[in-house]
């Protein structure tokens, strides 16, 4: 059957199963239930992965058992193979892969105390245990992408593989679109941002002599509204969660310490640490926009009406345009185009619009549009909160239907890629289990396995 969404071969279904065990996995006593080459797999192992699954209250039965070995035995078989082929991975890499698993998992609690609960460990241990995981997955990666790597399909190879799909199981696809920006936000006035940093650095020298309170401060003159209604404060928030020169501050920082004014993409700060716990800080803060003038906003808008006359007058492409002037780097290199951050191709389903663009107005604005034309210039705001002005471009749009060639053949071509990889995946495993060792407890004898793994016991 077709199937659109991202291929995730063994080792990336791996990847979301990565889990240090705990107390909440009951006590094991330990065994090895399989053995690839240099490899073992334990019981232990079984139980770890399972805690994924068991978090989307997916019930322990035989045929997920089965599949779970079934990875783990496939993720041992490309080490083995690695470590073979001498493949590596830096320290680094595993420490950094480490570190964002680290604050994914913490995400998932309310405080490090609940974590360590349920974990039954300190922080510390947990993520001692997991280097050791993360690294064995990322040369299972590496294994898998050197096998994978080199495979391409053809035109030719797209369309038989959707020739051979059965009409009836082809997906519905939503209404979808191609949408281009040209973004144009002013230069930073240096008068404007000197002048923003100096009244900021006077707010702090008051705060800091006692003559106004922190709270009022945040109160009168802080502009960041998430915070502005609790004192500027922010509580228990994780490392990761600001914008990285936000964060290096944050951290830097002792109890109750003042940082400097600094500045982030948001305008200028400065932060005072009221408490730290591991990756985790209650911080107060007061932000200062650096204001844009309307003049700066109207030379903005004044470009892009240039901009859209070249381009209806047919002196340049849109896609040129948005590469030549866009100020949006996420889309100025893809002809101006929004990907879609599910599936990663231009065609995005107008019920994902509303990701694209805070503002409730734009989904409706977009679809609205007909295929080809372009809005007049407009008022925006950036992620970042900076003010501009932008142009639209719809440069295709589909109507519900099922999946075709002629609408859908970027997915196509994903989905049959897919299946290629996949094909070459098992014939490499074939080789590879006919000269490696290969033991399978006596219990799991008895599943069905995606891989031949019984008939290659040595």
């Amino acid at each position: 059957m077709l199937n659109f969404k991202k291929v995730i071969l063994f080792a990336g279904v791996l990847c979301s199963t990565l889990i240090v065990s705990g107390q909440q996995a009951g006590i094991i006593i330990d065994r090895i239930i399989g053995v690839v080459g240099n490899q073992i797999v334990k019981e232990s192992d079984m139980q770890d992965a399972f805690q994924s699954y068991k978090s989307e209250n997916i019930l322990f039965t035989d045929s997920l058992r089965g599949l779970i070995y079934d990875q783990l035995m496939f993720k041992k078989l490309l080490v083995s193979q690695a470590i073979h082929d001498s493949l590596d991975v830096t320290e680094a890499e595993v420490v950094g892969e480490t570190d964002r698993r680290m604050r994914y998992f913490q995400t998932q609690f309310k405080s490090e105390k609940e974590f360590e609960l349920f974990y039954g460990k300190s922080i510390d241990a947990f993520k001692f245990e997991l280097h050791d995981q993360v690294k064995e997955l990322l040369l299972a990666q590496k294994m898998q992408g050197s096998i994978t790597s080199t495979i391409t399909v053809s035109p030719a190879d797209v369309q038989v593989y959707f020739k051979a799909q059965i009409v009836d199981s082809l997906p519905f696809i939503n209404a979808a679109v191609e949408l281009g920006q040209i973004l144009i936000v002013p230069n930073i006035n240096p008068e404007s941002r000197e002048y923003t940093r100096q009244s900021l650095e006077e707010i702090r020298q008051r705060v800091l002599k006692g003559s106004l309170g922190f709270c009022d401060a945040a109160r009168l003159y802080t502009e960041d509204p998430s915070s502005k209604g609790s004192c500027g404060t922010y509580e228990n928030v994780r490392r990761g969660t600001f914008v990285p020169e936000f964060d290096a501050v944050c951290f830097s920082l002792k109890e109750n310490e003042f940082s400097k004014v600094f500045k982030t993409d948001y305008g200028f700060h400065f932060v005072q640490l009221l408490a730290r716990k591991g990756e985790e800080v209650t911080i107060r803060h007061i932000l200062r926009s650096i204001p844009t003038s309307p003049d700066d906003l109207k030379l903005c808008k004044q470009k892009l009406d240039s901009i859209l006359l070249l381009i209806r007058n047919d002196s340049i492409t849109f896609c040129k345009a948005a590469a030549k002037f866009s100020m949006d780097d996420d889309t100025k290199f893809n002809c101006g185009l929004f990907m879609n951050p599910e599936t990663g191709i231009s065609r995005i389903d107008v019920d994902l619009l509303g990701q694209l663009d805070p503002d409730p107005q734009f989904p409706l604005l977009v679809n609205q549009m007909k295929v080809g034309s372009l809005s007049l210039a407009q008022p925006t705001l950036t992620r970042d909160g900076k003010q501009g002005y932008r142009i639209l471009y719809v440069q295709s749009r589909t109507e519900p239907h099922r999946a075709n060639m002629k609408d859908d053949y970027q997915l196509i071509q994903g989905s049959a890629l897919q299946e290629k990889q996949a094909k070459a995946v098992d014939t490499w495993i074939r080789k590879r289990l006919a000269i490696t060792y290969v033991r399978v407890s006596d219990d799991f004898k008895n599943y069905k396995f995606q891989y031949p793994w019984l008939q290659y016991i040595k």
